[in-house]
């Protein structure tokens, strides 16, 4: 398992500075602990050998107590550093995944995975950062750092930590392998309970009329225990491998004692130096052993990474091209347009269409005909997989999705309204826009006093329609792409919509998919969809 991601350095600018800071701060830790351990070394052997006075020893013990106070210091930085990375970094790759999803293929990634990693994901990074970063920069400078001053004062002693340090990156690597596939397992748990509880909170009003409710408290209570039984698992390999690191580290040090007191008593080592690696001893295997303690920072730390950067390498649905919006708005032409998609194959074409500007044009059909579809091309949801639509002569694809959609006011089936005053809801359209005109228009005048709640709530559906409909309209733009306006609605609401919908400037293009025939009668142009009628198989029964 890899204690980085190469990935984290690239999405993240503030990953990068922050281990360009740590390693500089555990470079100074490092110095300072290895001076730390030679001076104590001098004290003592002046204090006990040489009988020096505590006056003559001041200068010596005032370094001693700068060195500690600097290496506090440092441990405090990098922790506190570790915290500040981890807010900035996980700012980046939150808004980075959500404003990338957006632009993935409908469906791909579910709204569970996208939440799961964007929140508890998100959270898991701090510890990761925060602890486990610093203590591996530690692990990856102080250990050579302190062999080879060793090494310069006693070889043997070196020779013996040469042999032992390994031991316990390797027990690392092998607990790091089966401590992976179950974080990874755990990850999943976690997403699947989080996926059926958002499905289950979704449709918890149809649960209640089928009287389906027992039946899925008892699958969430099985998806809540299958997470805590991964949980568990993840748990005990985090201490196994705790309990590993700890015990190598213990013999190598207890090694490193035994000798150097063996050769005190022959007199092969003067105490001094002597004194200066038992010192270092334990400082050489801490930082490992500290490591180890962060284990399992580090294994949900790499899962929350690795769930945040395989959403952003999700392909888009379109690709992003660099062009302007056109000069002018013109005519919008379908050549022999066909467009599928990959689990249900070709659902629309080939269509050839030509909407001249300020044109209102209804598309109507039967369910499946492809009516959703084509506006979704429009919108640049999705591209035709043969044939291209152009606008003012310009291929859609040359265009940059996000400017096109300036130039796009959407009205889509199941309007969603952002939660608080409707007078809000109709502004996010266009700040600054005319929200009395716009909602006058769509029929909705009535409703800017009202507050709107999570899915709707506090406004019926027509309502929500005809608010949406003055969100739409209150973008000004010059297509106006309206899907099913009066689809679910009353009568008096229906009727409000299709009135809003005649009164739209002839300025504007409209096209609607619509099964009214209300609507028919306030529009310039009426186009008729076929459904796609595929070949029955070879053999069936005429």
């Amino acid at each position: 398992m890899r204690p980085l991601d190469p990935r984290l350095l690239r999405q993240a600018p503030s990953a990068r500075r922050f281990l360009a800071f740590a390693a500089v701060l555990a470079a100074l830790a490092t110095a300072a602990t290895i001076a730390q351990a030679a001076l104590l070394a001098q004290v003592v052997v002046g204090a006990f050998l040489h009988r020096r006075s505590l006056g003559s020893l001041a200068p010596e013990l005032g370094a001693l107590a700068g060195l500690a106070l600097a290496r506090a210091a440092i441990a405090w930085a990098l922790e506190s550093g570790g915290r500040l990375a981890a807010v900035r970094v996980t700012r980046e790759l939150r808004t980075r995944v959500l404003a990338h999803v957006v632009d993935a293929r409908p469906g791909q990634p579910s709204t569970g995975e996208v939440a799961i990693a964007t929140t508890e994901g998100a959270r898991a990074l701090e510890p990761y950062f925060a602890r486990f970063l610093p203590q591996l920069l530690l692990a990856l400078v102080a250990p050579p750092a302190i062999l080879v001053w060793v090494a310069f004062h006693d070889l043997t002693s070196a020779l013996i930590m040469a042999v032992t340090v390994p031991l316990i990156p390797i027990f690392g690597v092998l607990v790091g392998k089966m401590a992976q596939t179950r974080t990874l397992a755990r990850w999943q748990a976690l997403q699947r309970m989080s996926t059926h509880f958002l499905d289950v909170v979704g449709g918890l009003t149809t649960l209640r009329a089928y009287r389906r409710g027992r039946a899925q408290t008892e699958m969430i209570a099985a998806t809540s225990d299958a997470y805590r039984r991964e949980t568990m698992a993840t748990l005990r390999v985090g201490f196994l491998s705790a309990l590993v690191l700890e015990l190598a580290a213990t013999l190598g040090t207890a090694v490193i004692a035994v000798e150097i007191g063996v050769r005190l008593v022959d007199g092969r080592i003067a105490l001094q130096p002597a004194l200066a690696v038992l010192v270092l001893a334990p400082e050489l295997y801490g930082p490992l052993r500290q490591l180890a303690g962060q284990f399992h920072a580090s294994t949900d730390g790499l899962a929350a990474a690795d769930q945040l950067l395989g959403l952003l390498e999700l392909e888009p649905a379109v690709p992003r091209a660099h062009g302007p919006r056109p000069a002018s708005f013109g005519t919008v032409r379908l050549e022999e347009v066909t467009a599928g998609y990959d689990d249900r194959g070709i659902v629309l074409g080939p269509v050839s269409l030509a909407v001249e500007p300020g044109e209102h044009l209804a598309l109507v059909g039967a369910s499946g005909a492809g009516k959703t579809t084509l506006l979704s091309l429009l919108l640049r949801f999705a591209d035709p997989i043969a044939g291209r639509i152009t606008v003012s002569g310009v291929d859609l694809r040359d265009l940059d999705p996000t400017e096109w959609r300036r130039l796009v006011a959407w009205l889509p089936q199941r309007p969603r309204l952002e939660p608080g005053p409707v007078a809000d809801a109709i502004r996010l359209g266009r700040p600054g826009a005319d929200v009395r005109a716009a909602a006058e228009a769509a029929g909705a005048a009535h409703l800017l006093e009202r507050v709107v709640g999570e899915r709707g709530e506090g406004l019926s559906a027509g309502e929500v329609r005809r608010v949406a409909l003055a969100r739409a309209l209150a973008r000004d733009a010059p297509l106006v792409l309206l899907d099913e306006p009066t689809a679910h609605l009353d009568g008096a609401s229906a009727a409000a919509v299709v009135a809003a919908v005649a009164g739209l400037s002839s300025q504007r293009t409209v096209v609607l998919a619509t099964h009214d025939p209300r609507l028919l009668d306030v529009v310039d142009r009426v186009v008729e969809l076929a459904p796609l009628r595929f070949p029955e198989p070879a053999g069936s029964a005429a």
